[in-house]
């Protein structure tokens, strides 16, 4: 089966233009990406690459049911597929774009066919140059996990590492340099009160 794999290096701060565009196309044919963050690397698709998520699934050893985050631009993307009231807007406003994922309520605009009847989901806004322009030039969100192999302890963060793992696979590797290896705080802001579900890179409160 015909496949294509990019291996880009970016500038962490000033990626070049031509090669997000590039890498943005790639995602549109229904292909992955492994995108760095302001946390670690991350693997990214369209929610309509179907394809390309039953590869993530097998590269990552992760089963149907495996719960997606979802990666905006901003937060009036976020808000087009979750239900954001006006204290979990000013929690969001203060500490977005930055390393947390929160879990927010989901409307009726979530794919019901990469989320079920899921009532809530992550929502993810990153605070890194490659992935915001990516983002940005889309227009769209993305469906992302964590860049980590089944058979390894810890997340993936050496790039050159990673390309013989997915240069098989139908894939670009936005490739700005070794990545961290602590991931996002995640927050549930489903309730009442803020709820901790994991310390991350993170500060909170």
């Amino acid at each position: 089966m015909l496949h294509t794999f990019e291996h880009m290096r970016l500038h962490p701060e000033r990626p070049q233009i031509r090669q997000i565009k590039r890498a943005a196309k790639l995602l549109q044919d229904g292909a992955f990406a492994v995108v760095p963050t302001e946390t670690t690397y991350a693997i990214m698709v369209l929610p309509t690459a179907l394809k390309a998520q039953e590869n993530i699934r097998q590269l990552r050893g992760l089963d149907e049911s495996h719960l997606w985050s979802l990666v905006c631009a901003d937060l009036s993307q976020a808000a087009q597929y979750v239900s954001i009231d006006n204290p979990s807007h000013r929690i969001l406003k203060h500490a977005l774009p930055g390393p947390y994922t929160f879990v927010l309520p989901a409307n009726s605009k979530l794919p019901k066919r990469i989320f079920g009847k899921r009532k809530d989901v992550g929502i993810r806004i990153p605070d890194h140059a490659v992935c915001n322009m990516l983002l940005q030039e889309l227009g769209e969100p993305l469906l992302a996990t964590s860049m980590q192999f089944p058979d390894d302890d810890f997340i993936a963060t050496d790039p050159d590492a990673i390309e013989p793992r997915i240069k098989h696979l139908n894939a670009v590797l936005l490739d700005a340099g070794w990545g961290n290896m602590t991931p996002t705080t995640v927050i549930d802001l489903c309730g009442d009160t803020p709820e901790v579900l994991r310390q991350g890179l993170g500060n909170w409160p």
